[in-house]
């Protein structure tokens, strides 16, 4: 295959044909999407898999799957609009230095606090940037969002280290659970409070709050305490906060929520003390993806906000981390 010539044959539009196609499942659907006749899909297709000299897509009874070929040019054809996205965007920003545009992907607890507080910190010295936010948690925010290139970047607590291949992060802090009850939770009114005194109660705790290495898991381990038997699962924060308003119920938030959505009156921290997460907090992007100016812009703002949520890192904990590949 002359690579040269191939390349002088192929085209942006049929690239963004076949994705759409194996997206959809069927010609028909992507001509829906693409506004399209079902002729021109075909066509597409056909040019492109004549400049290339493969099959790129078959039939099967769930409709048009792609071939080994189409799938592999497919994954490489992402990178390649990602990095034409990217270049309009720096072109944009170059033309208007106040502009810009910032995909990102994080955990429900930062959009309250860290990264809330970045947006409007960013928009209030470039009110014409654009953010666009996604939430998730961090298998999804990492293996869906950052390695799909939906977003720029993500900021996330990985649930493993070392990072997939192709990954590279940046520690802004190593969160640190703080335990809270509502106002008429009757753990406001003692003056000392263990943890042994809440393992009755009944509480709102996340799906990774509820494994055997996260720091709530090991704060009872430690004091000799079996996990608690009444809990609700959920890592909605609005979900926390309406069972902690009935006074019966106990969770945990990261310390580095508290500075940017500070309960105040509505809730009260319990002076119990409970260990660091083992895996820091962190930026996550993919190695050598160019990012924006307005993305850079961004990161800056997290690292300086972030700045005073450092804590004593773990013996052995990571800063700078970059896939094992």
């Amino acid at each position: 295959m002359d690579i040269t010539q191939v390349q002088r044959r192929i085209r942006l539009r049929d690239l963004e044909t076949l994705a759409t196609v194996v997206q959809a499942g069927s010609m028909r659907k992507a001509a829906q999407l693409m506004h399209l006749s079902q002729p021109a899909i075909s066509r597409s297709i056909r040019d492109l898999e004549q400049a290339v000299g493969c099959e790129l897509l078959q039939r099967s009874r769930g409709g048009i799957e792609p071939t080994l070929f189409g799938e592999a040019l497919v994954r490489r054809g992402r990178g390649v609009f990602d990095e034409l996205q990217g270049a309009l965007r720096e072109l944009a920003h170059l033309a208007d230095p106040g502009a810009g545009e910032v995909h990102l992907a994080c955990m429900e607890t930062l959009h309250a606090g860290l990264v809330g507080a970045c947006v409007e910190s960013l928009l209030a010295q470039h009110p014409r940037i654009r953010v666009v936010l996604e939430s998730g948690q961090a298998p999804d925010l990492i293996g869906l969002f950052l390695m799909q290139r939906l977003v720029d970047f993500t900021v996330a607590r990985p649930s493993e280290l070392p990072l997939p291949p192709g990954v590279e992060g940046e520690t802004l802090f190593h969160d640190v659970p703080r335990v809270l009850v509502g106002r008429a939770s009757p753990h406001v009114r003692r003056r000392k409070v263990r943890l042994a005194d809440l393992a009755e109660d009944h509480w709102v705790l996340g799906r990774t709050e509820l494994m055997a290495a996260s720091p709530v898991a090991r704060a009872f381990a430690e004091a000799g305490l079996a996990m608690p038997a009444r809990v609700t699962a959920s890592g909605s924060l609005h979900t926390r906060y309406r069972l902690l308003d009935t006074g019966r119920c106990v969770t945990v938030v990261p310390h580095s929520l508290l500075p940017f959505a500070n309960p105040g009156d509505r809730f009260r921290v319990l002076p119990i003390e409970m260990p660091a997460w083992e895996f820091p907090t962190m930026v996550l992007k993919l190695q050598h993806r160019v990012l924006s100016p307005a993305a850079h812009l961004f990161i800056d703002e997290l690292r300086r906000l972030a700045r005073p949520l450092a804590v004593d890192r773990p013996v052995g904990s990571p800063g700078q981390q970059r896939s094992s590949a």
